[in-house]
């Protein structure tokens, strides 16, 4: 019989704190385009915690921890999560950009594409944007591509940190098997020597 485990269960099975600072990071990189509302912060700093992503930049007139409302969605993920604040995300994202890493906007464009079709090719960056106006048009323009979340109803939007659940989750998923092929074609090249 399945049962939910324990919050001590769980401790028991993760790295300790001195441990966890030195952990190895997933290739995930998110850009947080101005968002207003504390919680969706909190919880999007909460599923970087959950991946491993590498960093998380908190960009724009935005509000940033320490912050109560953060912390209570975060439950406590801004002190394990690598974060920064910065003014202008356009300048990350273009750092990034030229760094290697795949810039692709969490938005629905004129060009975006469902985000299952989207495969990385290695590291990326999701940018996320405003609750109320979405990604910024000079962000969309630096983005190698833009992804989006299939809008079957009457709403013309859903929530961020719900769409940057679905799409870190998915981009995590992807990244995992990159990594597999590239140990197996690895392993192909070393068995043929």
């Amino acid at each position: 019989m399945s049962y939910q485990l324990t919050k001590e269960e769980l401790r028991n099975e993760k790295k300790r704190r001195e441990e966890f600072k030195n952990i190895e990071r997933n290739d995930i990189y998110i850009i947080l385009d101005s968002l207003k509302c504390a919680h969706n912060i909190g919880t999007i700093l909460r599923l970087s915690d959950s991946l491993l992503a590498k960093k998380v930049y908190i960009c724009g007139n935005t509000i940033v921890p320490p912050n109560k409302k953060i912390r209570s969605s975060s439950r406590g993920a801004e002190k394990w999560v690598p974060w920064e604040y910065h003014e202008n995300a356009v300048s990350v994202a273009k750092a990034l950009k030229e760094s290697g890493v795949q810039i692709v906007a969490v938005e629905v464009t004129n060009d975006s594409i469902d985000y299952r079709e989207y495969n990385p090719a290695g590291p990326v960056c999701l940018i996320l944007g405003r609750e109320y106006d979405g990604v910024s048009q000079e962000l969309l323009d630096i983005a190698d591509v833009s992804i989006h979340l299939p809008l079957l109803g009457m709403a013309n939007s859903i929530n961020v940190s719900t769409a940057a659940s679905v799409a870190m989750y998915d981009v995590y998923s992807k990244l995992e098997i990159l990594k597999k092929e590239k140990i197996d074609n690895n392993l192909r090249t070393i068995i043929r020597k």
